[in-house]
């Protein structure tokens, strides 16, 4: 049967109401889903629409309820078969989860298979994939296995963690609600209650806090609310170890409204986790904050933590972001934040190599970060919180108070002048942070001149246009289309990582000849490669023990891999020698989903460490393709490849 757009609470009132046979009234299909009886009755509008030409539809009864009927019955049958079976793995792992927070019981096995309708090897592997994602990680709840059921741990204020967690993943932020959930086991008008009157005591109390924040303290209040009345309480406060004293007036009065509005006793346990949650949210208004200014609210220790580690940049990546006073706020409360308690931060509904792909530089100068944290927090940081502290590095490089010079650029057009002025304001606008436009040229004065001070031209005409070393030219439409835009867009990126490392650093081919080498290796594992790599190293007594144990750490919260092919990995741990060992593989390996064929390990002097970001250079902003170089497994083979295709800018 075709795709519906049905939610997963609808799909299981079509799964419950296919096995009655008799009508159910609303009042005990809304217990059974811990909603109201008006929600089963829009619920029921809202399948009938969806389901309007199927010949399926829940009939309605006044005083008796709903039953289901079909003109086909299977049709009914592989309605609910695909219903129940909740599409995907992710739906069934978040159904479970929710199920072991909300169930007084342990849950049977063999009821979530028929439930499902999947196999036993199938629902065993979705266990194993909730513990990955749910329970091994904050709360750290426990699951307990015991014959053919599963349960949680009876703490209540992590299972109450845990559902705020289900609930808010996959906030749909274009409208209210969860993604897949909806309002599932929450009566919509107490949620909507609840968001009314937290948003009137945040806003009237000009409190300013982030929307994934938002979201968690109305779920928090949510939660506790049905929690309360289902009698699971707190028995005990969580520790205060921050406290916001407005952060604390204000859920005091927005706790005692709720009590009146809701009808239900907020117990002082309860309490002390919306003040925590509420004074750790709380932001300071940046329109406060100046260079001037800081002190009075951020403090010593977390001042001493950004000048340590702004300083840290200048020293190892020449980036000065001393005096650029938007970044040095920024990165004040979001360090501030992370030494918080509590600090939540939203995760991107993309593939996690779509930042890492656009973020390279700023990952590094962000994980850069890691022994500072670790000396400050007393742990290293995951990386969601990498992600945003490199959200943080890349608008620094891209504001104007970057004191990298602009590339000088000639436009040559062999257009008429309107067209020519065109091109220019559309690369400007574009570009203008990081190009200068220095001359307007026809192309027949390539010959006449002087491009000894001209980094790049820019150029509609496919033809040569000048043998300046350091001169490099790019054939654009007049349109400047996409295609246009991404190799210049790839070509300031290299120029910006070429300002990181001397002139002199050696290109990655010329490292080539003095590396170890291990061709064609036959390998499923790769970190069985990576031990071989390294062993190189250990064996020449350039490293120790502790570069492996470092780049693993590396490995397990920042991925060296994040495209296919070519992988390129290191340690920042100083060695005794600058050197390269090498593997490819007579066989892809599978790394993180991608296939790899070639795996490259670094060591570096501490002097060296520049060369770091040439061999980023010419690896990752290159202009071959990933699918070119799969056909080179040999040490000859691969330098001669990198010696045609590295640019020499």
């Amino acid at each position: 049967m075709e795709n519906l757009s049905l939610s997963l609470r609808h799909r299981k009132l079509i799964y419950f109401l296919q096995n009655q046979n008799t009508y159910i009234t609303g009042e005990v299909l809304g217990t059974y889903f811990h909603v109201s009886a008006r929600t089963i009755r829009n619920d029921v509008t809202e399948i009938n629409s969806i389901l309007s030409n199927t010949g399926i539809r829940i009939k309605s009864k006044r005083s008796c309820g709903y039953i289901i009927e079909a003109d086909d019955k299977e049709k009914l049958k592989l309605l609910t078969k695909a219903s129940s079976s909740f599409l995907s793995r992710d739906e069934r792992i978040r159904h479970i989860a929710l199920n072991l927070c909300y169930s007084e019981t342990p849950l049977n096995l063999l009821d979530l298979e028929d439930e499902m309708y999947i196999s036993r090897t199938t629902l065993e592997h979705d266990i194993i994939e909730m513990r990955k994602k749910y329970i091994l990680p904050y709360p750290h709840i426990k699951l307990i296995r015991h014959k053919n059921s599963i349960s949680l741990e009876n703490n209540e204020r992590k299972k109450r963690a845990l559902l705020n967690h289900l609930y808010s993943e996959n906030w749909n932020y274009n409208s209210r609600g969860n993604s897949y959930y909806n309002y599932q086991y929450m009566d919509e008008e107490v949620v909507n209650l609840i968001m009314k009157l937290t948003n009137k005591y945040i806003v009237d109390n000009h409190i300013l806090i982030e929307d994934i924040n938002m979201v968690i303290l109305n779920l928090s209040l949510t939660i506790m609310y049905y929690r309360i009345i289902e009698g699971h309480h707190l028995t005990e406060p969580i520790e205060i170890t921050y406290n916001d004293p407005l952060c604390v007036v204000v859920a005091d009065k927005l706790m005692n409204e709720l009590e009146e509005k809701l009808d239900f006793t907020i117990s002082s346990f309860e309490r002390s986790d919306i003040y925590l949650l509420l004074s750790c949210s709380r932001m300071y208004d940046a329109k406060k904050l100046n260079f001037e200014t800081v002190t009075t609210f951020f403090s010593k220790d977390i001042l001493d933590l950004v000048d340590n580690y702004i300083n840290d940049i200048k020293s190892k990546f020449l980036f000065d972001f001393s005096d650029n006073e938007d970044f040095y706020i920024t990165i004040l409360q979001y360090f501030r934040y992370l030494s918080l308690p509590i600090h939540n931060l939203n995760v991107m509904q993309t593939h996690w190599t779509v930042p890492r792909s656009n973020l390279i530089i700023e990952y590094e100068i962000a994980y850069a970060f890691q022994p500072i944290a670790y000396e400050y927090f007393g742990q290293f940081l995951d990386y969601n919180e990498l992600l945003y502290l490199a959200f943080c590095i890349s608008g620094a490089l891209s504001s104007t108070n970057d004191n990298s010079p602009k590339l000088n650029t000639v436009v040559m057009c062999h257009l008429n002048l309107p067209a020519t002025w065109n091109l220019k304001h559309k690369i400007l606008h574009t570009y203008g942070n990081t190009i200068n436009i220095t001359a307007l040229l026809p192309l027949y004065s390539k010959d006449n001149f002087d491009f000894s001070n001209t980094d790049l031209i820019i150029c509609t005409a496919n033809k040569k246009i000048t043998n300046e070393p350091n001169c490099h030219t790019i054939i654009v439409s007049p349109f400047l289309d996409e295609e246009n835009r991404s190799e210049i867009d790839t070509y300031i990126k290299r120029m910006q990582i070429n300002r990181l490392f001397n002139n002199s650093a050696p290109f990655l081919y010329e490292l080539f000849e003095d590396a170890y080498w291990h061709e064609q290796i036959e390998s499923d594992n790769y970190l069985d490669v990576l031990e071989l790599l390294a062993t190189d190293f250990l064996n020449e007594g350039i490293t120790s023990h502790k570069y492996l144990r470092e780049l693993l750490r590396r490995e397990s919260i920042l991925s060296f891999v994040f495209q296919p092919g070519f992988v390129l990995t290191y340690s920042l741990e100083h060695s005794t020698k600058t050197r390269l060992s090498i593997a490819t593989l007579k066989h892809r390996l599978r790394w993180n989903s991608y296939k790899v064929h070639t795996i490259i390990m670094a060591t570096f002097k501490e002097e060296d460490f520049p060369l770091l970001f040439r061999l980023i250079s010419d690896i990752y902003f290159n202009n071959f393709s990933i699918d070119d170089l799969s056909f080179e497994r040999t040490k000859k083979g691969l330098t001669e490849f990198f010696i045609k295709h590295t640019p020499k800018f």
